[in-house]
């Protein structure tokens, strides 16, 4: 018999595991087929996580990532996925529908290819504590609002069908 997994608490993650298992439970659609870059789990992590370090453009370079911050994002999904919390996706695997483009400059995975939350209560406790931090809440409920019309329009298309 396995031994369960001991219980974790969002107030025991360090902020950028907070941030990403937050954003990644807010639902964002697929940036390619939502037509724009700010629905990326990289870009809105950082984005986040500079709002919650009191400045908001600390971890981009204009509608990129910097690679400092894409290196640690890609220790921390490591990290999340040795302690079983997420699931990363294998380098190659197929984009999700609306297709990659060769060539494309990529900052921490596909565009379209998030980490796998398997830890969904712990992650919808990460994304309720963002919700709290003032400086974090027009932001990212933007996003989740956001996310939610573009999701309705992608159905509407037939996305995933």
């Amino acid at each position: 018999m396995t031994e369960p997994r001991p219980t974790v608490a969002p107030e025991s993650l360090a902020d950028i595991e907070r941030a990403l298992l937050g954003v990644l439970c807010v639902g964002l659609p697929p940036a390619r087929a939502a037509g724009s870059d700010a629905f990326r789990v990289d870009y809105v992590t950082a984005r986040v996580l500079g709002l919650l370090e009191g400045e908001a453009e600390r971890h981009l370079s204009g509608e990129r990532v910097t690679v400092a911050f894409r290196e640690r994002l890609r220790e921390t999904i490591g990290a999340l996925s040795e302690a079983g919390i997420l699931a990363d996706k294998p380098a190659g695997a197929p984009a999700a529908p609306g297709g990659f483009e060769e060539g494309l400059a990529i900052d921490v995975v596909e565009p379209d290819a998030h980490p796998t939350v398997l830890d969904r209560h712990l992650a919808q406790e990460c994304m309720e504590t963002l919700f709290q931090v003032k400086a974090v809440y027009p932001y990212l409920m933007g996003r989740y609002s956001a996310s939610g019309e573009v999701w309705r329009r992608l159905r509407a298309e037939g996305y995933g069908q």
